[in-house]
């Protein structure tokens, strides 16, 4: 039996600037309950944005100032302090960077239990130094190709339609995991290895 529910690109150690967001599509439409059971249960920094769409999609999403909102949620550990950058900015703790990181996971298993997840995405913010990637997103990024035919419509859509939606920003997101991560696994050109 595989140890991951289902994909989560972006799984790790998050770094975050200003704000956070997460993207979760799930199998199905949850039900009215589901979606109060899943909603109630964000991360509480998480909840400035609480948003459905094409009945299966959410994304959550921080305010601007995440940063103060980890420091009002989570305590830090002994000797980790909350800090100004060089560019004034509040920051808040690792520790407390951490935990949040540890509630989303949280979250999701939650969300999952509730209503089946098909995948979840949440975006590496360059601006704070990105995301350390766990072996959770390292197994997400091979289980692609399974999740295409779901995907490419998507895809399609907001091509025809030229909308973008949370979907389709989660889609694009997700590929561009996807190529950053072959180019980093795929082998010298001419040297006869199969590529990823």
């Amino acid at each position: 039996m595989n140890e991951f529910p289902f994909p989560f690109f972006g799984a790790g150690e998050a770094k975050y600037y200003m704000w956070a967001e997460v993207h979760v599509r799930f199998e199905r439409e949850p039900t009215s309950y589901q979606r109060t059971a899943i909603e109630s249960s964000c991360p509480g920094p998480l909840q400035d944005t609480i948003d459905w769409s094409e009945g299966r999609q959410l994304v959550v999403a921080s305010g601007l100032f995440l940063h103060g909102a980890l420091a009002r949620a989570y305590p830090a550990k002994a000797g980790d302090e909350d800090y100004l950058g060089e560019d004034g900015w509040f920051y808040a703790a690792i520790s407390r960077v951490e935990r949040f990181n540890s509630a989303i996971e949280s979250w999701l298993g939650y969300a999952n239990d509730h209503c089946p997840v098909m995948m979840a995405y949440r975006g590496e913010d360059s601006d704070s130094g990105g995301t350390e990637f766990s072996r959770w997103h390292e197994w997400s990024v091979t289980q692609l190709p399974r999740l295409m035919p779901e995907l490419e419509p998507i895809l399609a859509e907001s091509i025809a339609t030229r909308q973008q939606t949370h979907a389709t920003h989660m889609v694009r997101g997700v590929m561009s995991m996807a190529r950053r991560s072959r180019a980093k696994t795929s082998p010298a050109p001419g040297s006869g290895a199969p590529m990823f």
